[in-house]
C-alpha cells in the first residue's frame, strides 16, 4: 500500500463533543485513506481525515521530539506512521467502520468545514516580521 506525506501543512478538523475543531498539521495517505498527524499537547494526535475522528495517539517523548526536530526528520517519522496505519485500514470490516464514523460526526456536528492550506513559512524567514 502506498504512503505519501504531504509537506505543505492544512487545516484539518477534528471532531469534538460540540464542534469541529480547527487544527494544523500534515496529511498522511495510506493507499485510498487519509489521515492527518497533528502535534498535541505531549502527544501527536492521528486522526482519519474524512470523519475527524482520532485513529492513535503518539506520546511525544524526546526520542520523537529529536526524530522531528527537522521538517525532513518530521516527514520520515510520518512515512513510518503510515507504515502502522497500514494494520488499522487492513482490518476486514474497516471501510465499514470509517463510514459509520463520518455519519456520526455529521449528525452530531454538521458537516465539517473544507480543509485549507495554511502559509508556515514565515516561520522559517530570518525575519518574520512577528514581534514577541
Amino acid at each position: 500500500m502506498k504512503i505519501t506525506v504531504n509537506e505543505q501543512p492544512q487545516r484539518f478538523y477534528l471532531a469534538t463533543e460540540k464542534l469541529w475543531k480547527p487544527m494544523v498539521g500534515h496529511e498522511i495517505r495510506v493507499g485510498k485513506y487519509r489521515f492527518c498527524a497533528i502535534p498535541m499537547d505531549g502527544h501527536i494526535n492521528i486522526t482519519e481525515v474524512t470523519s475527524g475522528c482520532k485513529m492513535l495517539a503518539i506520546p511525544l517523548g524526546v526520542g520523537i521530539m529529536l526524530k522531528t526536530e527537522t521538517k525532513e526528520g518530521a516527514m520520515a517519522f510520518l512515512c513510518n506512521v503510515g507504515e502502522s496505519l497500514v494494520r488499522i485500514v487492513n482490518i476486514k470490516d474497516y471501510d465499514e467502520q470509517l463510514e459509520k464514523m463520518k455519519k456520526m460526526a455529521i449528525e452530531k456536528l454538521g458537516d465539517m468545514p473544507p480543509i485549507e492550506d495554511v502559509d508556515m513559512d514565515w516561520i522559517f524567514e530570518d525575519e518574520s516580521g512577528v514581534l514577541n
